[in-house]
């Protein structure tokens, strides 16, 4: 999960990942999986698909092996006629660091700085973190000088995958957003090749049924399909930063509030141990998460914690919810 202010979505300045700066990230890469098919023909899931099943076959491929937690239906199978059988293992177990910009992604191995790929952010059409017992990995799709697409698999250090991929959302917009005003600068707009790398949930998404269980679940969300949440009292409205910490008053307290800026992100404000805490509950997917699990509403989520004493672990500290507070009206 990450911890950030709700004056923005993002963990960065814009100043930061413009073309010539750059965030890294130091990270190990692993393999890559040609992928069979054009990204722009799949849904949304089929893109996650892809991508985290390329996880488990680079995974499986060079020995790290894993308990399997998906659900039937989210069988390998799905995807065979969309990645290829074997993965290129060419660089892995390579500690790398990776440059983040608007220009492009950048792996640069570590131990004496050589550049051994540079994918142009036009060419990068989507990018995902693991599930579960896979979520400290991710994996990106890029095509190469010969116009092929591969799905690239890194391991990232210990609860640090969704900030790679957060910070990676926030190069693509910044690049897409550039790349509309040159468009409409010419009077022309042209497709962009990953023009739905940062695409909410479809519709079929929205309407999901998702059972609800007393453990997390792999479920997707969007708050503004979700309206039993502004019902609870726990749930404070658009109240700002400042005004949730005045009331939060001993350790344990927490609330939820819903982002003035952000449509559909909420909010988790908590006290623990004379420290505030802010965490966004809904991930760039659409998905309400913490750093261990995901689930099927922001309910879901607090029960889980609540009830099982469970403390939410974030990149550098923790939140155990022990008291709710409750607003007045």
């Amino acid at each position: 999960m990450t911890s950030m202010d709700d004056d923005t979505r993002w963990l960065h300045s814009d100043t930061d990942l413009l073309s010539g700066h750059g965030v890294s990230y130091s990270v190990t890469y692993l393999g890559s999986v040609e992928v069979l098919c054009s990204m722009k023909t799949l849904d949304f899931d089929s893109r996650t698909r892809v991508a985290r099943d390329s996880i488990r076959l680079v995974c499986a491929t060079v020995g790290i092996s894993f308990k399997d937690r998906r659900r039937p239906e989210q069988s390998p199978s799905v995807t065979q006629s969309m990645i290829s059988a074997e993965p290129n293992l060419t660089h892995s177990h390579t500690p790398v660091q990776l440059t983040i910009n608007t220009d492009s992604l950048v792996l640069k191995r570590s131990s004496d700085s050589q550049i051994f790929y540079s994918h142009k952010m036009e060419g990068i059409s989507f990018a995902s973190a693991g599930e579960h017992d896979t979520k400290d990995y991710i994996a990106y799709v890029a095509k190469d000088n010969m116009n092929k697409r591969s799905c690239h698999v890194l391991s990232c250090k210990e609860n640090e995958s969704l900030d790679v991929i957060t910070t990676i959302g926030q190069a693509f917009e910044l690049r897409y957003n550039e790349y509309m005003q040159t468009q409409q600068q010419q009077g022309s707009i042209k497709p962009f090749e990953h023009d739905e790398f940062l695409s909410k949930k479809r519709e079929d998404d929205v309407n999901r049924s998702i059972p609800n269980t007393n453990q997390p679940t792999q479920g997707k969300w969007n708050g503004q399909t979700s309206p039993d949440v502004y019902k609870e009292k726990w749930f404070h409205g658009k109240i700002g930063r400042d005004e949730a910490e005045l009331l939060l008053h001993n350790s344990g307290d927490f609330l939820v509030r819903e982002s003035a800026k952000i449509p559909g992100q909420f909010i988790l404000s908590g006290r623990y141990k004379d420290q505030f805490k802010h965490l966004l509950l809904v991930d760039p997917e659409g998905i309400i998460r913490t750093k261990d699990y995901e689930f099927d509403s922001i309910q879901h989520l607090i029960s889980y914690h609540k009830s099982g004493n469970i403390p939410i672990v974030s990149a550098d500290s923790e939140l155990l919810l022990q008291t709710p507070v409750l607003r007045s009206k």
